[in-house]
């Protein structure tokens, strides 16, 4: 019984004044992804340097904002200046599609030069269609 005191405490101590939310993970280089002006959201973004290795991920929120992020830490990523080809593929509940070739790091259309003056990744994306 003794033993089981602290936990409780804690626990009610958590009830009574709240344990806050949970830390904030400071992110990477941001963006915007959108299609004709309009943001899409719950699309995931992977970043490739030129040799096709991962960098980056992202997936983008209501207003189709992003952080880059690590894949395995969730750590923020700070893309250095070169060029990078980018895949995206729906992560929502109602799938969005685009043409193959916007999943592969081989083929995607989806490239950026990245230089040291730029700030955020302003990726403007064909309109894709509703998978039904």
């Amino acid at each position: 019984m003794h033993r089981l005191l602290p936990i409780q405490l804690t626990l009610l101590a958590c009830v009574l004044i709240g344990c806050g939310p949970p830390p904030a993970i400071p992110g990477g280089t941001p963006g915007k992804l959108h299609a004709d002006g309009q943001p899409l959201r719950e699309v995931r973004l992977t970043v490739f340097d030129h040799d096709g290795h991962p960098q980056a991920f992202a997936v983008s929120d209501n207003q189709g904002n992003f952080q880059l992020r690590k894949e395995a830490t969730l750590e923020g990523v700070h893309l250095t200046p070169g060029s990078y080809r980018l895949t995206i593929e729906s992560t929502g509940e109602f799938p969005m599609i685009w043409p193959r070739a916007y999943r592969s790091p081989e083929k995607s259309p989806l490239e950026i030069d990245w230089t040291a003056e730029q700030t955020e990744i302003d990726l403007n994306v064909p309109e894709p269609k509703l998978a039904l």
